[in-house]
């Protein structure tokens, strides 16, 4: 509140209601009006506010001072005792309460339960009045609001003869918002962009937390609507109210709000019909305009809420509650924290119901992939060599959580960690071309956000999750990123939308990747793709042609093939798995695919309960890196080359075991006819490897059939589901020819603690071995300490 605003409208006036004011003291006294109770030296915002409305009431708005009381007191009970009191009261010639008037500071006007408020100190109190054997026509909650440079109004007006209870103005939920004149009928004025009367920008934690409280206790309560379709709902609501800003011109009435019209000479308030009819018009453009979906025949089956399951009343409430907010340029940020970000967060916490087949990845796991990939210092590399931040995807994205929290951590780590003379991290330098990329990335307080809108991609099948994730990225102020509420599995073409940049979009045949389709455009991946989940029917078609194992089951391991696709050489990742994809059978061909085609940095593994209460699915991360070009080839070569070995020894052993056997003669088998007992001995060992022992060093041909006969029938066997990837070989006796080759560090890491324990009610916090963190689990990153696997990982070295 500025009260120094207040104070010169006060005293712009000749006729003085306020007779003595002295707002450092906050010492105020009235004059002319009837006070209930001495109210000198009452310090507070709520003062002020009252301050400002009474020298409105007599000056502006035509209401003599001697009509008007404060402090009116109410007693009940023997003896009587004064049990409520009412701030304001404007009364008419016949003494009747024309205006019956709450008060509240700023704050408590924006966080507390107006509903409570209007319930218990505007009807319950106005009883009292009416018992008292007078009218009350309008029930008034009000404040004062100056965001704008100026002081006006904010209130809640309801007419009693139209809803004399409060359950029947609950179940309207019609009032109006602007103060009569002269005893006349107060009217609704509606928001305007950029006039008088336009949505609020400047918001904090309390009033946002109060909403959410507000939205949850009335859309969710009650009963009769599932949980994640009052969700569903209340994101395309916040959708709609996006796009009404987006679109409206200076001098447009906002249509997200509950509006009135003129008929007759008398102001009627919509029907609820009227009022979704128009939000359901806004709803259908933004899926045009913010999620590229633009088929006609599909936005007609399009509605913002499914009226069979969501009432209209609480579509009102909800367009009620946020309508005098701007959520497009209500931007509140400080040191990386957006207060519109965390409240609609917040929602997808307490308002969408995780289950085993659709949960999202938990904060601490996400903020230690982001650190351990040395997103940070990635970051300060591309910017210094390259003018861009980078480029992040998220094929299956969920809610968006970790396309949210990268976008948090750029603008943490660049902004506001470790700054130096420019105003940014000290690292980043003092270049001029730096600087102007810094200053157009994150110069605008408000807006710091807004180069995610070139370099943050997501896609998600999930209709409901995906919308979210789109307004929780517009809400983060990402400047609209390329959110696609498609299959991430889908070919690259699909994911079109009108505007630029849209870098997904591109595609070129890979010729080391069997001439499939590669993206190639990004610098990292953060996932937890769907584990073992039923394909989309038309994702299922196109398989075959864009994937290397499209006939395969597994959808994580389809996922880990378009992380190849999508990333460009060196590009990095960091993936939640399931454990079987790192030592089943089945799974034995994506591994090969990982080691043929990433640099495997990392893997942790993580405890049971990562992901309970959900599901119970062991998990690790996976931390690798694709190979270049030269890398692949170079594996191609030493593969053929250990290929060539393995058919040329295979043939060997298979005959040597048939002459042990007496089943073929020596003599008749080229490949062995002139070899010696010892060199027959050294070509079983050569096929056995790693099965040897020491005891086995002096082991004639017969004793080393005899002994390993089992291991040699699997070794010579061939993985013939694998041939037109691999070749006709035993994959693993190849591969782990190859492996000792190429052979590199790998960090392993298993975790049992990692800072929470969830259940179906709560979370408990427990030990943190993933990282230190001082506070709201932010890492701690010092690279002179080594005591936590993050520690450990930030030595990793990245190319």
């Amino acid at each position: 509140m500025d009260r120094k605003l207040i104070e010169k409208y006060i005293n712009s006036f000749d006729k003085k209601i306020v007779s003595v004011l002295d707002l450092d003291k906050c010492k105020i006294e009235y004059s002319g009006i009837k006070t209930g109770r001495d109210i000198r030296d009452i310090p507070g915002d709520e003062e002020v506010s009252r301050a400002f409305l009474l020298t409105r009431l007599v000056n502006e708005l035509g209401y003599p001072a001697d009509r008007i009381e404060i402090e009116t007191e109410y007693t009940a009970g023997r003896p009587h005792t004064i049990t409520s009191r009412i701030d304001v009261i404007v009364r008419d010639s016949n003494g009747d309460a024309f205006l019956f008037i709450e008060c509240k500071s700023p704050d408590a006007y924006a966080s507390e339960d107006k509903d409570q408020l209007i319930k218990e100190q505007l009807y319950k109190v106005a009883g009292m009045e009416k018992n008292e054997g007078h009218k009350v026509k309008y029930l008034v909650l009000y404040t004062t609001n100056d965001t704008k440079g100026s002081v006006y109004d904010e209130c809640i007006i309801i007419d009693t003869e139209k809803y004399p209870t409060f359950t029947d103005w609950e179940n309207g939920r019609n009032s109006t918002n602007t103060l009569p004149a002269r005893y006349g009928k107060a009217q609704k004025t509606p928001y305007v962009k950029a006039s008088s009367k336009d949505l609020e920008t400047d918001f904090n934690n309390e009033m946002l937390t109060q909403l959410q409280i507000d939205l949850h206790n009335v859309l969710w309560g009650g009963g009769g609507t599932d949980d994640n379709e009052v969700f569903s709902s209340l994101t395309n609501l916040i959708l709609a109210k996006i796009q009404d800003e987006d679109e409206k011109e200076d001098g447009d009435t906002y249509d997200f709000q509950s509006l009135t019209f003129d008929k007759g000479g008398d102001e009627e308030f919509e029907t609820n019909e009227q009022l979704f009819d128009r939000i359901n018009d806004l709803y259908r453009r933004a899926l045009s305009s913010k999620l590229y979906i633009n088929d006609t025949k599909e936005l007609e089956k399009s509605y913002v809420i499914d009226t069979k399951k969501f009432a209209l009343s609480k579509l009102k409430y909800a367009v009620q509650k946020m309508e005098g907010l701007s959520f497009v340029d209500g931007k509140n940020s400080l040191s990386g924290k957006d207060i519109l970000g965390d409240f609609f967060e917040g929602i997808i916490r307490n308002g969408f119901k995780q289950s085993k087949g659709q949960f999202f990845t938990h904060i601490n796991i996400v903020r230690f992939m982001l650190y351990a990939i040395q997103a940070d210092r990635l970051a300060i590399k591309r910017i210094k060599n390259d003018l861009e931040i980078p480029y992040m995807v998220d094929p299956s994205a969920g809610s968006g959580t970790f396309l949210i929290e990268y976008m948090k951590f750029i603008t943490l780590n660049m902004k506001y960690r470790n700054r130096g003379a420019t105003g940014y991290n000290a690292d980043l330098g003092t270049a001029r071309k730096v600087k102007d990329a810094l200053a157009e990335w994150f110069g605008i307080d408000n807006r710091e956000n807004r180069w995610a809108a070139k370099f943050i991609y997501g896609s998600e099948i999930n209709f409901n999750l995906g919308t979210a994730t789109k307004v929780n990225m517009i809400l983060h102020g990402d400047g609209s990123t390329n959110i696609f509420v498609k299959d991430g599995l889908l070919p690259f073409s699909q994911y079109v939308k009108e505007s630029s940049p849209n870098v997904l979009h591109d595609s070129k045949d890979d010729a080391l990747y069997q001439d499939k389709s590669v993206n190639g455009n990004f610098d990292l991946i953060l996932t937890n793709p769907p584990f073992s989940v039923e394909l989309d029917n038309d994702t299922k078609k196109s398989l075959k042609k864009g994937f290397l194992f499209g006939d395969k089951k597994n959808s994580e391991n389809l996922f880990i093939e378009r992380w190849y696709q999508l990333l460009r050489e060196n590009g990095r990742l960091a993936a939640v798995l399931p454990e079987s994809v790192f030592d089943t059978s089945e799974n034995k061909y994506i591994r090969l695919f990982i080691y043929k085609y990433f640099k495997v940095k990392a893997v942790v593994s993580l405890p049971q309960l990562a992901f309970e209460p959900f599901t119970s699915t062991k998990t690790s991360i996976l931390f690798a890196q694709k190979k270049t070009q030269a890398e692949i080839e170079k594996w191609n070569k030493i593969w053929v080359d250990v290929s060539k070995q393995y058919s040329q020894l295979k043939t060997r052993t298979e005959n040597i075991i048939d002459v042990v056997d007496g089943k073929k003669a020596k003599a008749k088998l080229p490949s062995i006819k002139n070899l010696t007992e010892k060199e027959e001995a050294e070509v079983i060992k050569a096929m056995l490897q790693s099965y040897l022992s020491p005891a086995d060093k002096d082991k004639s041909v017969v004793e080393l059939v005899t002994k390993y006969r089992s291991e040699l029938t699997t070794i010579t066997k061939l993985d013939k589901d694998l041939q037109d990837y691999f070749g006709y070989v035993n994959v693993w006796w190849v591969f782990s020819d190859v492996a000792k080759q190429l052979s590199y560090d790998i960090f392993m890491a298993e975790v049992d603690s990692i800072g929470y324990k969830r259940t179906t009610r709560s979370e408990k916090e427990t030990i943190n071995e993933l990282y230190r963190s001082v506070n709201n689990n932010e890492p701690v990153v010092d690279d002179n300490v080594v005591e936590t696997v993050l520690d450990e990982m930030r030595k990793i070295e990245w190319d």
